[in-house]
């Protein structure tokens, strides 16, 4: 299916997709049973897969094919801020890999351009209650497969608690709570921000949203329902504004040398961030050991235990794979197997999108660099509140650029982040058409 067809489709797949996350209860609830009876039977000749990711995978990859002599993978390492843009590349030039990561939010974008297998007869039936409902709804659409969860990303506030410390500041348990602190911070210490808001983070900026109930993309009857500026996302936008307003967070970007300098210093004291975060606290602020602590993200209403995603990836069988069989049978061991994902967590040190993985103790330690706390209780706790009704749309990759633009405008004057979402939403719609998706007015 192509063209008209392929979107018109796409739609149809949404309001199915919609429709069992309706019916779902969230957190680590079973999934839809989607998919096979059984994995691929054993190849009469040697069977060789190529494996495309850009986080390492030489172990994994390793312990499969020495127990797989039929079937070989080959792994390939790719860099991150380039990956999807090659990934499509080969795909239309009919050169892409057996097996590839697709991160959570480019899953749709990738059907729309029927750029994946749909694996759901090589999987086995019951495959989806080994996830967390809300992951595997990521990766499916109605009783199509195109994707087995491999890790997830729910969000919390990674806080320097020495700075808190000194200017008596709570803990904040809401986001009314986190701008008032972040306020009092800056009238001690104008030099301090409470975070640094990146105009460049469209993916933290999805979390954010995320974890109030914004919905940017919905089905209406056959056409996409596209609102990237709604009430629930200006909520978020009205609170950032009033803190870059009175200079409590500043706009820069993250992941800079400045911004490294300013979390491992102390003058930047949170970032709202997932579980994988961790691992980069630990590679790049390394004279901050000791000082950090983690608890839930702020939250919209008292009481509350919402939670953002930001990040998370499954693995999918590109469009064109010869071993479609093979390849879903890999993954599924790869991403279920209780060595493999213990492998992975001990590599890689991911959240392992399998429910089963996630009782690893690697979860249940206490971490030294963050002065003995059990981290990672934070973010099971959290991904118990992650909205299983979050969709994305077909055209992220643009969407994602456009919200770098527009948010770059705003933070340097030109409007504010409410006015941004609006640049955003009469943008992304007019994108959608031109692509001809069928979007509602």
């Amino acid at each position: 299916m192509s063209g008209i067809g392929t979107r018109l489709g796409m739609a149809a797949g949404l309001a199915g997709l919609l429709l069992v996350a309706a019916c779902g209860s969230g957190g680590t609830a079973e999934a839809p049973a989607t998919g096979g009876s059984a994995a691929a039977s054993a190849p009469a000749e040697k069977v060789e897969l190529t494996y495309w990711h850009f986080i390492d995978q030489t172990k994994m990859v390793e312990k499969w094919n020495q127990t797989h002599p039929n079937v070989q993978v080959t792994y390939e390492s790719l860099p991150s801020d380039t990956y999807f843009t090659k990934l499509q590349a080969a795909v239309k030039a009919g050169t892409a890999p057996d097996v590839a990561l697709v991160e959570y939010q480019m899953m749709n974008t990738m059907v729309a351009a029927d750029a994946l297998e749909d694996i759901s007869a090589h999987v086995p039936a019951d495959l989806g209650g080994k996830f967390p409902a809300w992951s595997w709804q990521q990766s499916t659409q109605g009783e199509k497969v195109y994707g087995i969860p491999q890790d997830i990303a729910p969000m919390g506030m990674y806080y320097r608690a020495d700075v808190f410390d000194k200017h008596g500041i709570e803990v904040p348990k809401t986001w009314e709570e986190y701008a008032a602190a972040a306020e009092k911070l800056s009238k001690a210490d104008p030099e301090v921000k409470m975070a640094i808001f990146s105009p460049q983070q469209a993916g933290q900026w999805a979390g954010l949203t995320w974890q109030n109930g914004a919905k940017w993309y919905t089905a209406e009857s056959d056409a996409w329902k596209v609102t990237l500026n709604d009430d629930k996302s200006k909520q978020v936008a009205a609170v950032w504004q009033r803190m870059l307003d009175t200079k409590a967070v500043a706009g820069g970007a993250d992941f800079s040398p400045e911004w490294v300098k300013g979390l491992t210093d102390g003058t930047i004291a949170t970032w709202i961030a997932p579980s994988w975060a961790q691992s980069y606290i630990k590679g790049s602020m390394k004279k901050a050991e000791g000082k950090f602590k983690v608890a839930p993200m702020p939250q919209w209403a008292d009481g509350r235990t919402a939670a953002g995603n930001w990040g998370g990836s499954a693995l999918s069988v590109p469009k064109g794979s010869k071993h479609a069989a093979q390849a879903a049978e890999f993954i599924t061991w790869l991403n279920t197997d209780p060595d493999a994902v213990n492998l992975a967590v001990d590599t890689n040190g991911i959240f392992p999108a399998l429910v089963s993985g996630q009782s690893s103790p690697a979860f249940t330690k206490e971490d030294p660099f963050f002065g003995g706390q059990k981290t990672q209780e934070v973010f099971l706790a959290a991904q118990q509140g992650v909205d299983p009704d979050f969709t994305w749309g077909p055209n992220m990759t643009t969407v994602f650029a456009m919200f770098k633009d527009e948010f770059g405008k705003a933070v340097n004057g030109q409007g504010t982040l409410s006015d941004a979402l609006d640049r955003v939403q009469a943008r992304a719609v007019e994108d959608m058409r031109k692509q001809g998706f069928p979007v509602a007015e």
